[in-house]
């Protein structure tokens, strides 16, 4: 018993796994273990479901694939610490990360509509940024 309510904690507490930076290299978003997108503020601004990311009102809002965020265009919004092999256009050097601040309780996640086929990825910066894209 004792053990078991030491796992449940640990699955509570959520650590950074990734940044979301901009095209500029400024660190805009968290990517926590449960797939949770937090702003630095500790803000929850969506969730990644597999590859697909949501916000909460369930409605996708682009992929996270291989380390690049790609809007429904497949231009790229945002990138990660690591980039795999995909296309991507030129990256910039990246910014220090901000202090995060205490992260809020995740709203409830709602149901989420079908995401769309996915684009070709292209090599290209999207005129949307990663807080941009949830209409915040």
């Amino acid at each position: 018993m004792k053990n078991k309510r030491h796992a449940s904690y640990k699955k509570e507490k959520m650590r950074e796994i990734d940044v979301i930076y901009n095209k500029s290299g400024t660190p805009e978003l968290r990517l926590l273990e449960n797939g949770r997108l937090v702003d630095f503020d500790g803000n929850s601004i969506g969730f990644l479901d597999g590859e697909d990311i949501y916000d909460y009102n369930g409605v996708h809002r682009g992929w996270y694939i291989e380390g690049v965020f790609r809007d429904h265009n497949g231009d790229c919004i945002g990138f990660g610490e690591k980039i795999g092999n995909t296309p991507h256009p030129f990256l910039p050097f990246k910014k220090f990360k901000p202090f995060p601040a205490f992260v809020e309780f995740e709203p409830f996640r709602p149901f989420k509509e079908f995401p769309p086929i996915k684009a070709i990825f292209s090599f290209s910066w999207s005129k949307e940024n990663p807080i941009s894209i949830f209409n915040i």
